[in-house]
């Protein structure tokens, strides 16, 4: 089967509309890729990339198995999709947080309510974003390393600009560390995170993060 780029694979999902009226056709198609990828997120996070099938995951959407093949090439094809679709929506939600105010502190503290609240609402796509971040290979994988280096970038400049407007300016080394440190916090947070449990302390989960970033950044 031939491979394709990931700009080719990215022009066969759009953004769909949600205004309640019937689909146009293209529609259609894009909701049944979106149903595809939903549910292949489900069977990676529960099996892994490398043990899941396409059988397994046309099973967990209730569709045929030949149908999967009409919408995706194959099964790298999708793990790039719901990679990228997730880092496109994370790297929305930061450009809206770096653009929200002129405050640092509001600035990173909104990044971080964006993440979290994105795993929340993701579970199952966050466990593969994290998981199966070596899965894939050529473009598909320069291409997310890309996104992700992109989505980074933006966490460490907001870190960088809280400590500078604190009087505690960061060098190189302590920037970086203390970035991959709240990403670690963060992107782990679905090894303890209970939706029937946690779900009404959304908002001190992202406040107690919040703090412990801060509280390195600004304490010196």
């Amino acid at each position: 089967m031939k491979k394709v780029g990931p700009h080719s694979a990215v022009s066969r999902v759009v953004k769909l509309k949600r205004d309640g009226r019937a689909l146009a056709p293209d529609e259609r198609y894009d909701a049944n890729i979106d149903h595809i990828l939903r549910a292949a997120a489900v069977v990676f996070s529960e099996r892994s990339f490398g043990l899941a099938s396409i059988r397994d995951i046309a099973a967990q959407a209730r569709i045929s198995f030949p149908r999967i093949y009409y919408y995706l090439r194959n099964k790298e094809e999708i793990l790039y999709l719901i990679s990228r679709r997730a880092f496109e929506e994370l790297l929305r939600r930061a450009g809206d947080a770096a653009r929200s105010t002129p405050d640092a502190s509001a600035r990173l503290r909104q990044f971080i309510s964006g993440h979290l609240d994105y795993h929340m609402n993701n579970l199952a796509e966050m466990k593969v974003l994290v998981r199966e971040a070596d899965s894939l290979s050529g473009r598909y994988q320069a291409d997310i390393a890309r996104l992700k280096r992109e989505y980074s970038r933006l966490c460490r400049k907001m870190i960088e600009q809280l400590a500078e407007e604190n009087g505690h300016p960061l060098d190189r080394d302590r920037s970086r560390i203390i970035t991959s440190l709240l990403f670690g916090s963060m992107n782990w947070f679905y090894t303890w995170y209970d939706p029937a449990r946690d779900y009404e302390q959304r908002a001190r989960i992202m406040d107690e993060v919040y703090r412990m970033a801060a509280g390195a950044i600004i304490g010196g």
